[in-house]
């Protein structure tokens, strides 16, 4: 299993547990990437995921880490992403901050399967 694959099955894995969401906020803003035509906003399923993502990249210092209920995640945050066709970005990480990016219906599938196996 590649790393990206095992960070994104970390991702729902803590998120169904933790039910916390992290993210960066610059101005109250998500940061939105391009990646490969697609508009992605990344998402961690741990401060300390986020907080390693702020150390080993200088663009991100000055970033805000955002916490995020699961719930409001779920109804709020993806409702959001998905009306501007925007993909949710899970767990990146490395030096060039790679990983999955995947599409709402996919997170909410994804976190739906992992909290029926959970509970």
């Amino acid at each position: 299993m590649s790393a990206s694959a095992l960070h994104a099955t970390a991702f729902y894995t803590e998120v169904a547990a933790k039910q916390l969401v992290f993210t960066l906020l610059e101005e109250d803003s998500f940061p939105v990437l391009r990646i490969d035509g697609s508009d992605v906003v990344p998402f961690w399923s741990s401060r300390s995921r986020v907080e390693r993502v702020r150390a080993e990249h200088s663009k991100y210092a000055n970033h805000v880490i955002e916490e995020i209920s699961l719930p409001d995640f779920l109804a709020k945050t993806l409702a959001l992403l998905e009306e501007e066709r925007i993909r949710v970005g899970v767990n990146w990480s490395g030096p060039r901050l790679t990983g999955y990016d995947v599409s709402v219906s996919d997170v909410r599938s994804n976190v739906a399967h992992r909290l029926r196996s959970e509970g």
